[in-house]
């Protein structure tokens, strides 16, 4: 699609995020500017504006733009068990010696956070990941599995738990057997799945007070990519407050840490990123 915003109007773009962040509540401000201006075309075509100055009246006459507009800034492109040798080095590398340090330490808490976890395949994914893990033993621990979003819309979904048969394509028959049941035309996330995960919004860019602390695991796959490097390190940096010791932290594969908090952690796997608060920085 040839782009609607002329040169000139290229300026008026960071007017326009700070008004997104003032007025609408979401902030943008530090997100890569070639993703925010790709998506920004998304909406100034769908509103049938022709500039930013435009888009921004159009703002205040149909506030309920501002979701749309965050739905389409913030990438939901997810799946359940998404990266298959991430989920099994999780498997392999985490769990084990996580449980085992808990039952040393005789604690029955595992809390984890899904950070983006669009319409909640994430986070379904990992409470599977812990029941067939732990089988028998699941009854043994307190588990919570926060997961959290920008996006309402996407929180309404991923709390009601249905899928299309195409969203749980290519699921073994073992989990689809064992944590879906028939739901209509598609499928639902059985209850006991659903009880170990509680939905909640949050904007990881607006804030490096963590709304969560002392978590064993973080999951945070695919985000950073999307924004500039002083909000990735902010980012991180409140994510590494949020682990206890020791800690884990899973993030995309395409995704590394800045030098400054590599030094802090442990690197598991280079592949899967997965690397552990131990404590030693």
């Amino acid at each position: 699609m040839e782009s609607m915003v002329a040169e000139h109007d290229a300026i008026a773009l960071e007017p326009l995020l700070e008004k997104v962040y003032r007025d609408g509540g979401y902030d943008f401000r530090e997100y890569k500017r070639g993703t925010v201006t790709r998506r920004l075309e998304r909406r100034l075509h769908a509103t049938g504006v022709r500039t930013y100055w435009a888009y921004m009246k159009f703002l205040d006459a149909h506030p309920e733009e501002y979701q749309r507009l965050t739905d389409d800034l913030t990438i939901k492109v997810s799946g359940f068990f998404r990266s298959p040798y991430t989920s099994q080095q999780v498997a392999k590398l985490v769990l084990p010696e996580l449980v085992s340090h808990k039952r040393k330490q005789r604690e029955r808490s595992l809390r984890f956070w899904s950070t983006a976890c669009a319409r909640g395949e994430e986070p379904y994914s990992i409470a599977m990941m812990l029941a067939e893990f732990l089988g028998h033993r699941l009854p043994d621990f307190d588990i919570s599995i926060h997961a959290t979003d920008i996006s309402r819309q996407a929180l309404k979904e991923a709390w009601a738990g249905v899928y299309s048969t195409k969203d749980i394509e290519g699921l073994p028959s073992a989990i689809l057997g064992g944590y879906f049941t028939g739901s209509g035309e598609g499928y639902e996330v059985t209850a006991d799945i659903r009880q170990m995960v509680s939905f909640s919004y949050f904007d990881l860019a607006s804030t490096t007070k963590p709304p969560f602390l002392n978590l064993d695991c973080i999951f945070c796959c695919n985000v950073l990519i999307y924004l500039q490097k002083t909000l990735q390190e902010r980012v991180l940096g409140m994510l590494y407050d949020s682990l206890t010791t020791p800690g884990y932290l899973i993030l995309g594969e395409v995704e590394t840490p800045p030098e400054s908090l590599r030094e802090k952690l442990e690197c598991l796997d280079s592949k899967a990123k997965i690397y552990k608060k131990n404590g030693k920085g």
